[in-house]
């Protein structure tokens, strides 16, 4: 269990001539959750995006389970090639609506991967959904129901019931919380962490809060304008941070002692740096 179920080494991505992506690289292992912290244009979206295969490296590599699926050498990857991948790796989005098919019931929509990626008859495939859905606590009515007739939280649910039905070995959770109220917030981090500790599978969270990072991650990288900054376990970077842009990050947290102006000075300094 020593070898990473998950590797990306030097990866950059430009966009003309803006670099979203500069040299980050690390190793997620098996059962393990990864945290990529950052605020918006940090880079971290777009490299959720490389892992899941949504966009090419402009350099570098991503391993998935041993086999090289991104960046040097790997070009005009085939269907079946293409198929592994998602197989291996699912992501999930912040908000997952656009995801579903509108016409489709929720089960239909969990039974859609199962099609193409686990062998099974139709009575197999729906017993399948029917457990999938237990397993997150929606309802076979909830199951019976379209997309739009779901709430947020339902529909993160569903989102999550229907990557993990064919058994991937990674999630790719991008800022998969963020636009739930608090305590539907708390169910769903709840949830993830069980079915971690349940099935083994690794996650890699990203995400701009800190409090969420701290309760769903193991190890965590900072990056900021495209680069990792920062890395280490969770807690120790959260409660002992080292580079001044992760301490600013955790001094804009409001709190009763807030310094709104210091944080301001802050972050005018590191940004003549």
């Amino acid at each position: 269990m020593n070898t990473p179920v998950l590797s990306a080494v030097a990866l950059v991505k430009r966009f003309g001539h803006v670099t979203a992506v500069d040299g980050v690289g690390f190793d997620l292992m098996p059962g393990a959750s990864l945290g990529i912290v950052g605020e918006s244009g940090s880079g971290k979206t777009t490299t959720a995006r490389i892992l899941a295969g949504l966009e090419e490296p402009t350099s570098g590599t991503v391993t998935l389970a041993g086999e090289t699926v991104a960046g040097q050498g790997v070009t005009g990857r085939s269907r079946r090639a293409r198929l592994r991948h998602a197989r291996l790796l699912q992501m999930i989005f912040q908000d997952p609506y656009g995801s579903f098919d509108p016409r489709q019931t929720i089960a239909r929509s969990i039974a859609e991967p199962l099609r193409l990626h686990a062998p099974g008859s139709a009575k197999e495939h729906r017993a399948r959904v029917a457990e999938l859905l237990d397993q997150v606590g929606l309802s076979e009515r909830a199951g019976r129901s379209l997309p739009r007739e779901l709430s947020g939280g339902q529909r993160q649910r569903a989102a999550i019931a229907r990557a993990l039905g064919i058994s991937p070995r990674v999630l790719v959770l991008d800022e998969a919380v963020a636009a739930l109220d608090v305590s539907i917030q708390a169910q769903v981090l709840t949830l993830l962490d069980d079915l971690r500790r349940e099935t083994g599978i690794s996650y890699v969270f990203v995400s701009h809060d800190l409090a969420v990072v701290r309760y769903i991650t193991d190890t965590a990288i900072v990056m900021r304008h495209g680069r990792v900054v920062e890395r280490g376990e969770t807690e120790r970077l959260l409660r002992d941070p080292q580079h001044p842009y992760t301490r600013l990050l955790l001094d804009s947290i409001p709190s009763p002692d807030w310094d709104l102006d210091r944080v301001a000075r802050d972050r005018r300094a590191l940004d003549a740096l």
